[in-house]
């Protein structure tokens, strides 16, 4: 099993496509992969702090997730309008469409997953716990991220903080982990081939 420890120091900065804001990259596959040149999926935390428009990512599929703040509502034009007000609840949508963000109650930090459908697809749950329990390594690529708390993973020898990301490839059976006091909560991805 093949893994590596990211801490938001190592992350990079860079302005967002459509020059709105910035946003940290937290992963990308593959390594040193670039907006320029593409990627298969890329892994990033932006600050919202104000309304507009996204920037397009044609052909991406986007998982989008609240990490801190009151939300903001995302109007997808003639696909309509979504209200992402609950923190860590995922929200898929195609980086083809068009979408303007309208801030509820000042600035927002969010996570950010986009996958190219041609290369995998992610599945992505959000999991708060408290003590020990097992990850199931099955679909790697496989990336947790610590949204809030701390998390110890014994097996590698690692302590997790808050909003680091491990990245596990080629891994097999279960993952043992133990949040820190207080609990912690995850958002784990799985990314895959197209079918699964």
């Amino acid at each position: 099993m093949r893994w590596i420890h990211l801490k938001p120091a190592d992350g990079r900065a860079m302005p967002w496509r459509n020059g709105g804001g910035t946003t940290l990259e937290l992963a990308v596959d593959p390594p040193g992969a670039s907006l320029v040149t593409g990627f298969r999926w890329r892994l990033s935390s932006a600050e919202v702090a104000s309304s507009g428009p996204f920037s397009a990512f044609p052909g991406m599929e986007r998982c989008l997730l609240l990490l801190e703040g009151a939300g903001f509502d995302i109007d997808f034009g003639p696909r309509g309008r979504v209200e992402l007000r609950e923190p860590l609840a995922p929200l898929f949508f195609s980086g083809d469409w068009p979408a303007v963000a309208t801030l509820v109650e000042g600035p927002c930090t969010d996570l950010n997953l986009m996958c190219d459908p041609r290369h995998g697809r992610a599945r992505v749950e959000a999991l708060r716990f408290e003590g020990p329990r097992s990850l199931d390594l099955a679909g790697a690529p496989l990336l947790i991220f610590v949204a809030e708390g701390t998390v110890a993973v014994p097996s590698l020898g690692l302590h997790l903080g808050r909003r680091h990301t491990l990245r596990i490839e080629d891994g097999t059976g279960l993952l043992a982990v133990a949040a820190g006091l207080g609990g912690a909560s995850l958002v784990v991805a799985r990314i895959g081939p197209a079918t699964f």
